[in-house]
């Protein structure tokens, strides 16, 4: 026993509202408490289970730097508390340093040698073993992503590099030794890594989350239509709440002005029903005027997420030109049973030579060039809170997809299809209320005759009728919000794809980004190919590979194939 025992109860780990209830405890009991360690101290409490950790912690090069101090655990203090003295140090109390503790030395090998260094080459699920630091990177990568410059783009895309890895691992990360080699964990990651592992937390990811300028990027940067560079905008003018926002916001951008009438339900999440519901109705209106056509729900949801920020919806003819045309019919369908709230429908801008140009794109994103309509619809209350257990036996089940089955079979089904009536289609009309529809169509960047057939100017014209039509009543968001009935706003992307192209297509808007990204690299950098959402060309061969499957997509980047379900990196 010691004369005169000093404790000091290491903060690491420990919250600060506990350590100062243990000090108050320990003082009421005439317990010496040292507020900062010093040569006096006598006894260190930590919650580490390894004495050298403690040591670095302090300072120190090692424990042995710790002489005759005892290093121990809660429970020595705890039984001190009950016992209302300091009592003796039993084995059980003691935390040993690595060199005497076996359980220590028995650390789990390095991976890096199993971790491919692309992530389409990596398996992925969606639950993962080291959420911990995965948590912590990705919230250092919103941060620097939304700082929004170049270097701060590299910063970004690092940490993501770096959660992508953890997320593959087989196993919890217990060591930093352990990853220590592998690619794309860099040294700012290792030390956030080594600070979680001793301390249960990041000191420069908490300092993050609450910066106040953080917390306002992050909370207007969830307004539909608005990026880094408007929020600093909103920040400069003083501006902290969406109120404030809604109040002096003059934009006249439509995805503003509907993204702040309807913010609440925007970031409200989607969950797995209303994307069924959603790609439900998409299907039924989707039958009366393309029947044969292919729907699949992509993003995170086909991934295998229960709740997203929108609903991603790419739709195919196996018969490639009878695509054309049909989107304009769709919007015109969907508008008739009163479904949008609002849009943009963009024609295509593609063209041949975009699989072999090297164009420079945006580091910030990957553009395709499909035909598309980005949008709000409206989605009944009831279905968003309805028990979701049908999502087991659903038709577009993760890894037993329809669409993965040879397309000339799907061809000869597809024109002998039993389609929904038109009785189911007026139901979907009575749950989602009377409100009108906005409609905006971006400005063509191909001649007309280059995107779509003369003979369907007509379709366009009267689409473009049926926007300039709305009354003002019910077209501006704020009164329609004002009015609205029980229904919630929905984010929702249409994406027309020709039959050509959808397996590639169907991997790209399948995600994730990172793996998107990867597989871009990788087809580039390792096989002298060029990969993008319409396509890969082969600059050894000199050709576009084809795809019939998602399997023939990764078969022709001489990639493993991964479901959907493990691509979540």
């Amino acid at each position: 026993m010691y004369d005169n025992p000093i404790i000091y109860i290491l903060e690491a780990r420990i919250q600060r509202q506990r350590l100062k209830d243990m000090q108050n405890s320990a003082r009421k009991r005439q317990m010496s408490i040292a507020e900062q360690y010093s040569s006096s101290v006598t006894h260190i409490v930590t919650e580490f289970d390894n004495a050298d950790a403690v040591a670095r912690k302090l300072g120190l090069e090692s424990a042995r730097c710790l002489n005759q101090r005892q290093v121990v655990k809660l429970q020595w203090f705890a039984d001190c508390i009950r016992a209302g003295c300091i009592v003796p140090v039993d084995e059980h109390h003691k935390v040993k340093s690595g060199e005497n503790n076996q359980s220590v030395r028995e650390v789990a090998p390095p991976v890096s040698a199993r971790i491919p260094d692309y992530a389409c080459q990596r398996h992925t699920p969606l639950q993962h073993h080291n959420t911990k630091f995965t948590d912590a990177l990705e919230i250092l990568e919103k941060y620097a992503d939304l700082r929004y410059d170049d270097q701060d783009y590299s910063r970004a895309l690092a940490f993501r590099r770096a959660s992508c890895v953890l997320k593959s691992l087989s196993r919890p990360l217990s060591r930093l030794s352990e990853i220590q080699n592998v690619t794309h964990i860099g040294s700012h990651s290792q030390k956030v890594i080594q600070e979680i592992l001793e301390d249960g937390t990041s000191e420069e990811v908490e300092k993050i989350c609450a910066d106040p300028w953080f917390q306002k990027m992050k909370l207007f940067t969830a307004i539909f239509g608005i990026g880094p560079a408007r929020a600093k905008e909103f920040i400069a003018k003083g501006w902290s709440s969406i109120q404030e926002v809604r109040d002096g916001c003059t934009s006249s951008d439509w995805r503003i002005q509907w993204g702040l009438a309807f913010h609440e339900d925007l970031t409200t999440p989607v969950t797995r029903a209303e994307a069924d519901y959603i790609l439900g109705v998409v299907r039924r209106h989707v039958d009366r005027v393309l029947p044969g056509a292919v729907m699949e729900l992509t993003g995170g949801f086909r991934r295998g997420k229960q709740t997203g920020h929108d609903v991603d919806i790419l739709i195919m003819h196996p018969l490639e030109n009878k695509i054309i045309g049909a989107l304009p019919r769709l919007l015109q369908s969907l508008q008739s049973h009163d479904i949008v709230l609002c849009g943009r429908h963009e024609r295509s801008t593609y063209h041949e030579e975009l699989l072999t140009q090297n164009t420079k794109l945006s580091p910030r994103g990957q553009l395709d060039h499909f035909e598309k309509w980005i949008g709000i619809i409206k989605v009944p209350n009831k279905i968003r809170i309805k028990n979701d257990q049908s999502d087991k036996t659903s038709s577009h089940q993760l890894g037993n997809n329809k669409c993965n089955t040879d397309m000339k079979e799907n061809k000869d089904k597809c024109e002998n299809r039993n389609f929904q009536s038109d009785k189911n289609t007026d139901s979907c009309k009575r749950d989602v209320g009377n409100e009108s529809v906005l409609y905006q169509r971006q400005e063509d960047t191909l001649d007309s005759g280059s995107a779509i057939s003369d003979s369907l100017e007509d379709v366009w014209e009267s689409l473009d009728k049926a926007s300039s039509s709305s009354s003002p009543s019910h077209g501006n968001p704020r009164e329609v919000k004002a009015s609205q009935g029980d229904w919630i706003a929905r984010r929702v992307d249409l994406i027309i794809s020709p039959f050509s192209q959808f397996f590639y297509a169907l991997v790209g808007w399948t995600g994730s980004k990172q793996f998107n990204r990867d597989a871009r690299t990788y087809a580039e950098r390792e096989m002298n190919m060029k990969l993008s959402s319409h396509g890969l060309y082969d600059f050894n061969q000199g050709k576009q590979l084809v795809a019939s499957s998602e399997r023939e997509v990764f078969d022709n980047l001489k990639l493993p194939y991964f479901e959907p379900q493990d691509r979540n990196c």
